[in-house]
């Protein structure tokens, strides 16, 4: 229970990037069933039995990014005028069109997030040799604008 009322803690990796890090929870499959019945849900509509699964893991990422770029006169059909813009970098692609009324816009991010589970602090540090390690994971995203807002990996342990 201490795992799952835990926060994200973020971690600077030796890139400078932030790294978000949970433990990770261990639970059986009814356990699952009546704390997670969204997860679990998750996992038999992707057509896998409860019972076989033995990692479920969820991560919520928000992007913000603001951007400001040139407007440029342009026609389309040779009659509408109209006003373009488009915008690229390594994590987004932004296009748009806008004329009297409206305005269309094209928008692709890419994004990658990585997500590795290790034995990390001891449960019980002052027994230092005698107290196993916790499994805990670290998830990070190569955004930039990019912020981990929630992530939790549940192992499933069998009955």
């Amino acid at each position: 229970m201490e795992a799952l009322t835990a926060s994200v803690k973020y971690i600077q990796t030796q890139n400078g990037k932030l790294a978000a890090q949970t433990d990770v929870l261990l639970v059986r499959t009814g356990e699952l069933k009546e704390l997670f019945p969204f997860q679990a849900k998750t996992v038999t509509d992707m057509g896998i039995k409860l019972n076989r699964a033995t990692q479920v893991s969820s991560t919520v990422i928000e992007t913000q990014k603001n951007i400001i770029t040139v407007l440029r006169d342009s026609i389309v059909h040779d009659t509408v005028r109209v006003k373009v813009f488009s915008y690229k970098d390594q994590w987004y692609q932004i296009s748009g069109i806008g004329n009297d009324k409206t305005q269309q816009l094209s928008i692709f991010n890419t994004d990658t997030l990585t997500q590795v589970v290790f034995k990390g602090e001891r449960i019980k540090p002052w027994l230092w040799i005698f107290s196993p390690r916790k499994l805990q994971q670290r998830v990070s995203v190569s955004n930039p604008n990019s912020t981990i807002k929630y992530s939790n990996i549940i192992q499933i342990q069998k009955q």
